[in-house]
């Protein structure tokens, strides 16, 4: 057989085909929000333990002073029927 009375005899190339199917019955919801909610929670427990907790080297420090001038009241005398009189006057 001479090379022009060869018969070419061509394969199909194999095709390979993937599908994915998804599947959604909502039955199950993200678990984002949970995540963040626990997330946040955890977070608000730490400054919360670092604020009270003395962390801030604010607890430590005892020597506040508070000078602070109360106001002179006088109140008038009342007399209401049916009580007696007291000393309202601050001493």
């Amino acid at each position: 057989m001479d090379e022009r009375e060869r018969e070419v005899i061509r394969e199909e190339p194999v095709v390979e085909r993937h599908s994915t199917t998804v599947i959604n019955t909502g039955e199950r919801s993200g678990g984002g929000g949970l995540i963040a909610a626990v997330l946040l929670l955890v977070v608000l427990a730490v400054v919360a333990f670092l604020v009270f907790g003395g962390s801030f080297d604010g607890a430590d420090k005892t020597d506040i002073k508070v000078d602070v001038e109360a106001p002179d009241v006088d109140l008038p005398d009342v007399d209401l029927p049916g009580t007696t009189p007291t000393d309202n006057k601050a001493k």
